[in-house]
């Protein structure tokens, strides 16, 4: 998003060259939405970059914050002064946009070149509101690797829409990961055969 890679990649192919001004990372303030695994591993990736790094959570815990590096702030402070604002939460009836974390009234709050990055979960985002911010211009952009979805129709209407970058929900596609669940499912059924079965659900 910061570089415009989709976009300078199509127009390195088409013969261009450097059309867009990009933005520096070094000194930017990093907004991490959910300070868990992901969040605080993200969150040290910005801190290694040279930005600000701040971080709001329902139940964020502030000495887990300050050994990472980050500041803990409230939602508010964090939407309303971060440069890039990145989701890391689990999907819940509290993180449902509609219900509160990201909706209209979230991303009025946002600086109109702020950038919005979604990885962690759709609903967690109103998407209509977040599309009409970004066809109004008081949002500066957003990269979404999640959608409502999946895969991503033919005639949704995120395939016009302005400064985005979309992804196919890659984040977790990786050989590595896929030998962990293939190797679980595995041993999970091997155990369930042999009458010692494991990770057993219970009413």
């Amino acid at each position: 998003m910061t570089r415009s890679l989709p976009a300078e990649d199509r127009d390195l192919r088409a013969g261009a060259w450097q059309r867009t001004v990009g933005r520096d990372l070094r000194g930017a303030r990093l907004g991490v939405v959910g300070l868990g695994g992901v969040g605080s591993r993200v969150a040290q990736v910005g801190v290694a970059f040279g930005m600000d790094v701040v971080a709001w959570s329902a139940h964020l815990d502030p000495e887990h914050a300050q050994v990472l590096g980050v500041t803990s702030v409230s939602k508010r402070e964090l939407l309303t002064t971060s440069d890039v604002v990145t989701l890391h939460v689990r999907l819940s009836p509290r993180t449902i946009g509609l219900i509160g974390l990201i909706g209209a009234d979230e991303l009025a709050l946002m600086r109109p070149d702020a950038l919005l990055i979604n990885t962690s979960r759709a609903p967690v985002v109103d998407e209509p509101a977040l599309l009409a911010a970004l066809h109004a211009g008081t949002l500066g952009g957003a990269a979404l690797d999640v959608h409502l979805t999946e895969p991503l129709p033919t005639d949704s209407p995120w395939h016009s829409a302005p400064r985005t970058v979309l992804t196919p929900h890659l984040g977790y596609v990786t050989a590595g990961t896929y030998e962990i669940f293939y190797r679980d499912a595995l041993g999970d059924i091997l155990a369930y055969a042999s009458g010692d079965p494991v990770r057993v659900l219970t009413p």
